[in-house]
């Protein structure tokens, strides 16, 4: 009867095998995701950069280490948004679609060079966040591989992610038996390392906790049963992340090891080096596992560097919603000189998907050993990305949507608002974020082009105004403007951008390692009119190029509560002044009066007060010692000159000689953040000396008929000689050569003559200067002599005739010169 009995359980379990084989064998072809789920997932997806011209598959290559190995199939493909299979256009991988499937995708060259700082930054989603390891499981790797095989790389599905050796076994007698209780046999770690992708590291993204005191992991997999093709007898011990207790001591990896996954998140990160022989930890029977197990002659366990329990299944962002995408940015950092060492950074969950930055992200530093990497003279490796799903058929699509990879440029951005009104900057670390309502504000966002082959092209921004700020249009209708680095004009953006509270520009250049920064600047106006502080919410940018994109978001801030009290400014200086234009004695002072209004609460204090000085489009400030009280009146002195010349400008560049320009003081107490009324002064620049010379430019004298005796011939035309000085005094002089005939002969018959008055002689003029006028006044204002007022018929200028002349015209100069008496 016993025997009887074992042959027929053999053969029912026979029998089921093969029905199972026959009915759930899978055969992993690129096809497009059909279900509503994945679509929905893939149509909510991150914007993802295409991917088709970076990444590739070739059929899978079995290891040297096993002919036989069963994961001989690839499912990762490129897909849309919409689901289809897509090469060319595709912004998504994914890595494994329906049970027990496993995939990779690799760089379609070595492309990543270790010698370089690299930078990519990836979105991942596992399932629906129910934190259920059947549907989340298994998970992704992010690798670097110098695997010979290439593109025909690939691991172990299962728990082997597509990228880590097979912790395959065999069975011999009967699982679940009481009878003939099983037992298994395992393969040995050198198998494993052999089995994995070769020459590689990964950062392990598990989903998935196989652990062998995990009630919920079942008992290890059968891989018939579970339609991978291999015989009955083959098993996946299924218990990779199981930790046993204690510290692994290896030499060969670098980073604080474990023995798999502490289980204290829904998911795992570590660093792993997958064709390692010391990855992978034999330990033997454990007793103490769960009975479903049988009895392991060796069980598995894989030892992973700076394991960091992550939730990748059951997050919540800020306001308390699922997380299904989760954003990673990889920083590599290469080995200093002589040494191999490098350093993989990585930040998770350091972006929502809506954009907005995280300033709590987990952030974990690496130690990554390249010489494992086997690396030849061109320092350059595979990149790329494995994933596996568990044997549900509710297990969801692994996917992978990509900001930046290390073929595109990789570009960052930033964010800060300007107080222009408080003159304060407000970023994310920043200790004071309050602002008043009313406060002039610009929205300032860094595009920043760090490093890459080509440039970042065809970037479109996509700006979310924060709440309570509103932005209008300037004079011109423009709401924003873009300054580049390479020192072109900026270019504005047109009200008709902002739509539905969002500004969505296509910038007109692209960013490159010479044009490496565009900065959006955008005016906008707090509001506040209740009662109550708003506290108003990180809002999110993005800049999305063809070949990378940047993500950041506003830093949340304070908009304080109307007050109904005032800041007071006021000046018992006159607001009228004078200035010699770069006379040393030039000096520009003024009192200042400030105060709090009458209805101002007791008790107000302030001792962080500042000025804003505007002249022009130049804002200055500067800190006063002046400490503020309420029902108490503060007094300070401001040297105008001083502050300007303090803060590097030239006082007599900003107000030029000749000029008239207003000066307008504001006062901002940055404890109560207040701003009081504005006091202007009119400022004239006057010249500090001043010496100028009128004079006509032609003179007349009378016509005389041939025999005309006279000696003295007077004026005929009207005639300007006059000097205007300030602060100097002055002599003026003149000469001639004479008159001159038409054939251009002298006539020596006539010569010029001055007379100063009727009591005076008259002096010849000559070449010889002959001094008209002096005046040995300084006067403190600009004054004009005129000369040639005071002339009277006979007096001034005027030609006396030597002798008859012949016929004709005669012309000759006048040489006058002013100049400074001492």
């Amino acid at each position: 009867m016993k025997t009887k009995c074992k042959v027929s359980l053999w053969g029912f379990i026979f029998l089921m095998s093969i029905f199972i084989i026959l009915t759930t064998n899978i055969n992993n072809v690129s096809a497009d995701l059909t279900s509503s789920t994945d679509k929905a997932v893939l149509q909510d997806a991150p914007n993802g950069i295409s991917i088709g011209d970076y990444l590739g598959q070739d059929t899978p290559t079995k290891p040297t280490a096993d002919k036989n190995f069963p994961y001989t199939t690839n499912s990762a493909q490129i897909v849309d948004r919409n689901g289809s299979s897509s090469t060319s256009n595709g912004n998504i991988i994914s890595l494994a679609n329906g049970k027990s499937t496993y995939g990779a995708l690799w760089s379609k060259d070595q492309t990543f060079d270790i010698t370089k700082p690299q930078t990519i930054s990836f979105w991942v989603y596992f399932g629906t966040g129910d934190a259920s390891d059947e549907i989340n499981g298994e998970g992704v790797a992010f690798v670097l591989q110098n695997d010979t095989r290439g593109m025909s790389a690939l691991g172990a599905g299962l728990d082997g992610l597509g990228v880590f050796g097979a912790d395959n076994s065999t069975v011999s007698g009967i699982p679940g038996s009481i009878i003939i209780p099983a037992s298994y046999t395992s393969k040995s770690e050198s198998y494993m390392a052999g089995t994995a992708v070769q020459n590689s590291v990964a950062l392990e993204i598990d989903s998935k906790l196989n652990s062998f005191w995990a009630s919920k992991n079942g008992v290890p997999i059968q891989l018939s049963n579970a339609g991978i093709t291999s015989n009955s007898t083959l098993y996946s011990q299924n218990g990779f992340d199981t930790h046993p207790g204690g510290t692994p001591v290896i030499s060969d990896i670098p980073g604080k090891l474990t023995y798999g996954s502490n289980g204290g998140g829904n998911g795992n990160i570590a660093i792993t080096y997958p064709a390692l022989s010391s990855t992978y930890y034999q330990k033997g029977s454990l007793t103490s596992a769960s009975s479903a197990y049988g009895s392991y002659d060796k069980a598995t366990i894989m030892i992973k560097s700076n394991s960091t329990d992550v939730d990748l299944t059951d997050d919540k962002d800020a306001n308390n919603n699922p997380i299904y995408w989760h954003h990673l940015t990889v920083n590599w950092t290469p080995a200093p000189s002589g040494s191999n060492i490098a350093t993989l950074k990585y930040a998770y969950n350091d972006i929502s998907k809506d954009g907005l930055e995280n300033p709590n992200a987990k952030e974990v530093s690496n130690q990554i050993d390249t010489s494992k990497l086997n690396v030849s003279s061109s320092n350059k490796v595979r990149w790329g990305f494995t994933g596996s799903n568990t044997t549900s058929s509710s297990v969801a699509t692994k996917l992978v949507a990509f900001d930046s990879i290390p073929e595109s440029p990789y570009a960052d951005a930033s964010a800060s608002i300007t107080d222009k009104t408080l003159n304060k900057t407000i970023t994310d670390g920043a200790t004071d974020k309050t602002v008043a309502s009313g406060d002039d504000l610009s929205l300032d966002y860094d595009l920043n082009y760090i490093r890459g082959d080509e440039d970042w092209k065809s970037v479109i921004s996509k700006i979310k105004i924060p709440d309570n700020l509103t932005v209008s249009p300037d004079e011109n209708g423009n709401i924003a403007t873009i300054t580049y680095a390479d020192g072109q004009s900026p270019t504005n953006i047109p009200a008709s951008a902002l739509q539905d509270s969002t500004i969505q520009y296509a910038l007109e250049r692209d960013l490159t390692n010479t044009n490496n920064v565009a900065k959006i600047s955008i005016s906008a106006t707090a509001n506040n009119d209740t009662s109550s502080d708003i506290n108003v919410k990180q809002a999110p940018a993005s800049f999305t190029g063809t070949n990378s994109i940047a993500m950041t978001s506003s830093p949340a801030f304070t908009i304080l509560a109307k007050k109904d009290y005032s800041l007071n400014l006021s000046t018992s200086s006159s607001t009228d002044y004078n200035l010699f234009y770069n006379n040393p004695d030039t000096t520009f002072t003024s009192d200042l009066n400030l105060g709090y209004s009458d209805n101002a609460p007791s008790g107000l204090t302030s001792s962080d007060t500042i000025f804003k000085i505007e002249v022009g489009n130049h804002t200055y400030t500067a800190a006063e010692d002046i400490a503020l009280q309420s029902g108490q009146s503060a007094k300070t002195t401001m040297d105008f000159m001083q502050i300007i010349e303090g803060s590097g400008d030239n006082f007599w560049d900003i107000f030029p000689k000749d000029s008239t320009q207003e000066v307008k003081v504001t006062a901002i107490d940055r404890t109560n953040d207040l701003v009081s009324n504005t006091l202007t002064y009119n400022v004239t620049v006057q010249p500090d000396k001043l010496l100028h010379l009128n004079v006509s430019d032609g003179l007349e004298f009378q016509n005389i008929h041939f025999g005309n005796k006279s000696t003295y011939l007077k004026r005929k035309s009207g005639f300007n000689l006059s000097v205007t000085s300030l602060r100097e005094p002055w002599k003026l002089s003149v000469t001639t050569n004479g008159l001159y005939d038409s054939s251009n002969d002298i006539n020596s018959n006539m010569e010029l003559v001055y007379r100063n008055d009727d009591q005076s002689n008259y002096s010849s003029l000559s070449e010889t200067p002959f001094t008209v006028a002096t005046n040995n006044e300084s006067y403190s204002t600009s004054t004009t002599d005129n000369i040639s007022d005071k002339w009277e018929s006979d007096t001034g200028l005027l030609l006396k005739q030597l002798g008859l002349s012949p016929a004709g015209q005669y012309t000759g100069t006048l040489t006058w010169t002013v100049s400074d008496a001492l």
